[in-house]
């Protein structure tokens, strides 16, 4: 299922003898309310991402919106389909030009930016959000690093902000403007996913030795492989296995995901078959989420780590 199957039924405006009726439907279990006045399906947001539940959670809040709000930070990046890595809020963020002050209120988490208006915005479904530029630093100075880097790399690996748009962005902050310079200024158009985003993370909080991006493996006439991380010095290349690495690549070209993991052990041997690499690592996202499971992993493999 995805987000544009789920059909948000709105009760405000309706004749009462049709409200009652929806309300006896909610009681009976045909439909689940997931905000005042606003019903769904029962079990249509079954199966969905967290971030594709968050943006039906924006979508059914919209009307609530002042005409001057902005759709932020985790909001915005479900709305504009940014990789946020990190819990997701139960409210909807979003910026207020007309206050300094932030508050919480039953529906959302209201952020006060008149010290620092917002320079341009997005339009998305009858509401503004804020930039991929403004959502990334406003992320990168509120949360964790290693929540909100998948999201500065993502935008600048797709073009959706210049590393000069985010700067000029975080030269704006009244606030978190040390933890926002840091996450820029390790943000990345190499990342090739949220996955290995937050694997650089690790790899800055292990004390791990620098490593090469993409780094390319090819013969003339025979395939190319590009690896996530490669440590020349240790000989070692570090692959990140994403949460959807396989299947959604078989659903592409039509691949089983058997197939899948047949080109990929083909690709692996390939790499392996470089005098200059003496092992290849495959990090999970269950190793990525334990540093000690990590820190021992690499280490067997000869990363020197702190």
């Amino acid at each position: 299922m995805g987000k544009a199957d789920v059909r948000l039924i709105r009760t405000a405006g309706l004749p009462g003898a049709e409200r009652r009726a929806l309300e006896r439907a909610v009681r009976r279990g045909v439909l689940e309310r997931i905000r005042p006045g606003v019903l769904v399906q029962a079990g249509a947001l079954d199966g969905l991402w967290p971030e594709e539940r968050h943006r039906i959670l924006v979508l059914a809040s919209a009307t609530r919106l002042r005409a001057l709000d902005l759709v932020s930070h985790e909001s915005a990046c479900a709305v504009l389909g940014l990789p946020f890595v990190g819990p997701w809020p139960s409210k909807v963020h979003v910026i207020d030009p007309t206050t300094g002050a932030t508050r919480v209120t039953a529906w959302f988490v209201r952020h006060g930016s008149a010290s620092r208006l917002p320079e341009g915005d997005v339009g998305v479904e009858g509401f503004r959000v804020t930039t991929p530029a403004r959502t990334a630093v406003d992320v990168a100075s509120s949360r964790l690093l290693l929540h909100s880097l998948p999201v500065v790399d993502h935008v600048l690996r797709e073009g959706r902000a210049t590393l000069a748009q985010l700067t000029e962005e975080v030269e704006r902050l009244a606030k978190g403007h040390v933890r926002a310079a840091a996450a820029i200024g390790m943000g990345s158009a190499a990342s090739g996913s949220p996955a290995e985003s937050v694997c650089r993370v690790r790899f800055r909080q292990l004390g791990v030795p620098e490593a090469v991006q993409q780094h390319v493996f090819a013969r003339p006439g025979e395939r190319t492989a590009v690896v996530d991380f490669w440590f020349p010095e240790q000989g070692v290349v570090v692959e990140v296995d994403g949460r959807a690495k396989y299947e959604d690549t078989a659903m592409l070209d039509g691949r089983t995901t058997a197939d899948a993991h047949w080109q990929e052990k083909l690709r692996e041997d390939f790499v392996r078959s470089f005098p200059e690499v003496r092992t290849v690592v495959r990090v999970t996202w269950a190793d990525l989420m334990d540093p000690e499971r990590l820190r021992v992993r690499l280490r067997r493999a000869g990363i020197p780590c702190r």
